[in-house]
């Protein structure tokens, strides 16, 4: 069967507001009886013929509301001569129209409530002096806790292969300054992948949809550790810390850990701070890439 003729009917428009936005068109097509035995007009066929263009072609009255979905209705009215195609406009972002690979990662955020050990303060006005948490003797609080907001950040996207090197950088904080953040704020929390089979524009894709979880911690990840502890270092041996028994009058072993800095006892002022990265580091910006930028 051919194509004998084609009409446009009536068009519908649903248009809310921060809501749904739909353009809708129809067409009544025509097929020709004169080869019953001989190849049958054919879906592409009648989309060409009504001159729709490929996906995300403009409305021909709004430029701003893109094509995005075709509808194909045969024996329409029962008549195995009448086709009915619907035409339907809205919406569409960049990534709509790109096949899976080409497509732009996709990110989103949301604080998340942890609870950390609380080790060391901020002292007086402003954040410049950092301090160990101790008591006016200098003597540490031991099992302290505190509550600390992070951001995490999810972003998704598709790899051809497997994506291993995501995979290994799981528990790898940022060894360089990463979307707003100071070196050693980011951590990875976690990768996952999906195999995945689409089809796209009548070609068929496979893919590994992966999802990355960044967890952003406005203190960092680098431990700070107050120097502290039940032995100390003396002519370079290791040396139980002792406190006087004025009562008894005699040295016995320390119940609590003491303030040491260098290995030596810190008998007045406070611990030193020391810090320790437990987990490496990774070019965060070459593995997750960064999030879109507003246009300017």
């Amino acid at each position: 069967m051919g194509i004998a003729s084609h009409q446009e009917l009536g068009r519908t428009l649903e248009s809310e507001l921060r809501g749904t936005q739909v353009a809708v068109r129809r067409f009544a097509v025509v097929l020709t009886d004169d080869t019953l035995e001989g190849f049958e007009t054919n879906e592409t066929a009648i989309v060409a013929a009504l001159n729709l263009a490929d996906f995300g072609a403009s409305h021909p009255d709004l430029p701003e509301w893109k094509l995005r979905k075709i509808g194909i209705t045969e024996r329409y009215g029962d008549s195995p001569y009448h086709v009915e195609v619907t035409a339907e406009y809205g919406g569409l972002d960049e990534n709509d129209l790109l096949a899976p690979m080409s497509r732009a990662a996709s990110w989103s955020f949301e604080p998340q409530q942890m609870q950390v050990p609380a080790l060391w303060y901020y002292e007086g006005a402003g954040n410049a002096t950092v301090k160990p948490l101790t008591n006016s003797a200098y003597d540490y609080f031991e099992g302290l806790m505190t509550e600390e907001r992070v951001v995490q950040a999810t972003t998704k996207k598709n790899f051809a292969a497997f994506p291993t090197s995501q995979m290994a950088a799981t528990n790898s904080l940022n060894d360089a300054e990463y979307f707003g953040g100071a070196q050693y704020t980011w951590k990875c929390a976690g990768v996952s992948a999906t195999w995945v089979t689409e089809l796209f524009n009548r070609v068929k894709y496979t893919y590994w949809e992966t999802t990355c979880v960044l967890i952003y911690r406005q203190t960092g990840w680098v431990l700070k550790l107050p120097d502290v502890g039940w032995n100390y270092i003396a002519g370079g041996q290791k040396r139980r810390a002792m406190v006087f028994d004025f009562e008894n009058s005699e040295w016995v072993a320390s119940a609590n850990p003491v303030a040491l800095s260098g290995g030596a006892i810190q008998l007045t002022g406070y611990p030193a701070i020391l810090d320790r990265r437990v987990n490496p580091g990774a070019n965060f910006s070459n593995l997750f890439g960064a999030p879109p930028l507003p246009p300017s």
